[in-house]
């Protein structure tokens, strides 16, 4: 470890030529500053500054290849040794004669039950069912009458109301924006179902093309889920955009067992609409 000290002008110009003349770099050496430079009252009592370089000491840098050579060569060792000694002849433990595995869950609570409502049947529209039914004759001349090429199908649900599906290749332009076009139909083909049964009672009408309304109910209970999530890491209400009376009751439904987070629905129609905020429990 060498140590010398160098003069220059200035300390910068001190520690330059240190370093040339030590062939280091700053990195590798320590300085420590002697004596500052000055210049003096005109000329008189001018001094050069002073500085002391220290090498440091240079680490010693292990030879990994030496080393991984070497516990390479330890790994075969140890492995020829294993080959090379003799197996125990052990006598093998014959089937019969193995303890039964207890099972896993011995001992535990048993799982919940899976509920036992059946599964949901599926809704099969007919054409035979349509013929029948005055309300789907009545969607029929509207697609006629709107010059839409469409077959009408329909069935009962168990309730008694009716399900109406419209079979075409213009399923865009019956949907409409987010469905505004088909719940216009659906809402038309109620009015004449129901015109004249007030005795009979309101028989529910629902109007739907290539299962849009399940995709749509499942795209906003997922929406639904995703903000309340937002509401409850945040802790800050969230006003949806404006929905109709159907897709508002999905996103309450949705969220009536979502700890956290209540719901409510503000405004006026056309631009009623849900809030999601916080709640205390």
């Amino acid at each position: 470890m060498r140590t010398m000290e160098f003069s220059g002008r200035t300390v910068d110009e001190a520690i330059f030529h240190g370093l040339n003349e030590m062939g280091v770099t700053i990195d590798q050496v320590d300085i420590v500053t002697v004596q500052n430079e000055s210049k003096g009252i005109f000329g008189l009592g001018a001094r050069n500054a002073i500085v002391r370089l220290t090498e440091r000491e240079v680490p010693v840098v292990p030879d990994f290849d030496a080393v991984n050579e070497e516990r390479r060569e330890q790994k075969q060792a140890a492995r020829k040794a294993r080959e090379e000694r003799p197996r125990e002849d052990r006598p093998r433990e014959r089937r019969e004669d193995r303890k039964p595995r207890e099972r896993r869950d011995e001992g535990k609570a048993p799982r919940r039950q899976e509920r036992s409502e059946a599964p949901a049947e599926e809704t099969v529209y007919t054409l035979e069912a349509a013929q029948e039914l005055e309300a789907a004759k009545f969607l029929q001349e509207l697609l006629n009458k709107m010059q839409i090429q469409g077959t009408v199908k329909a069935c009962m649900d168990k309730e008694g109301g009716i399900r109406l599906s419209i079979e075409s290749s213009t399923d865009g332009l019956l949907i409409g924006r987010r469905g505004e076009t088909l719940d216009a139909l659906q809402y038309i083909v109620s009015l004449y179902e129901n015109r004249s049964r007030r005795e009979d009672g309101y028989r529910r009408v629902s109007v739907d093309t290539e299962g849009y309304r399940a995709r749509r109910e499942d795209t906003l209970r997922k929406l639904a889920r995703r903000n309340a999530l937002k509401v409850y890491k945040t802790g800050r209400p969230m006003a949806m955009e404006p929905m109709n009376p159907y897709e508002r009751r999905i996103f309450h439904s949705a969220l009536q067992d979502f700890r956290g987070v209540t719901t409510h629905s503000e405004g006026e129609e056309p631009n009623r609409r849900v809030i999601i905020e916080p709640s205390n429990d």
